[in-house]
C-alpha cells in the first residue's frame, strides 16, 4: 500500500499579540457599521397640526385617487387614508384640522382614467377634525 507523508515543517506556536492586532480593526468595524443604522431624524417622528385642506377625487376602483391634503398650497397623500371618515367623501373640498406625521418616502400611487404615475409626499395622519 502507499502510504502519504504529511510534513509538518510549519511550526504552530500561539502568538497572543496576533490577537490584539486583529482586535483593534474588528472593533473599529462593528463601530461603523452600528453608526450607520438609520436613524429616524425628529421630522419622521414628530406629529405636526395644521389646517388643510381636504380634496375628494373619487373612489379609486372608479377611476378617481382618492384623498388628496393640501398643506400650505403643497398637496400630499395620505399613507393612511382609511383613516378619513366616509362623511369627508360628500364634499370636494373640505377643510380640516389635522394632526399628521410627514414620511420620509413619497407615494407613488396609479390612478385615474389613464393610470399615470403619481408621485407626491407622503403623511400619516394622526387625527383629523373640522374646524
Amino acid at each position: 500500500m502507499n502510504s502519504i507523508k504529511i510534513s509538518t515543517n510549519i511550526p504552530l506556536t500561539y502568538k497572543p499579540y496576533m490577537s490584539h492586532q486583529l482586535l483593534l480593526p474588528l472593533c473599529l468595524l462593528l463601530t461603523f457599521l452600528a453608526s450607520c443604522q438609520t436613524n429616524n431624524s425628529p421630522m419622521e417622528n414628530t406629529p405636526e397640526t395644521a389646517t388643510a385642506t381636504l380634496l375628494w377625487t373619487g373612489e379609486i376602483a372608479a377611476d378617481g385617487c382618492g384623498f388628496e391634503i393640501v398643506i400650505d398650497g403643497k398637496k400630499y397623500l395620505p399613507e393612511n387614508e382609511d383613516a378619513i371618515d366616509e362623511a369627508y367623501k360628500g364634499s370636494d373640498s373640505t377643510q380640516v384640522q389635522l394632526e399628521f406625521v410627514r414620511l420620509p418616502e413619497p407615494i407613488d400611487r396609479r390612478c385615474g382614467m389613464l393610470p399615470q404615475p403619481r408621485v407626491m409626499d407622503a403623511i400619516r395622519l394622526v387625527s383629523i377634525t373640522k374646524p
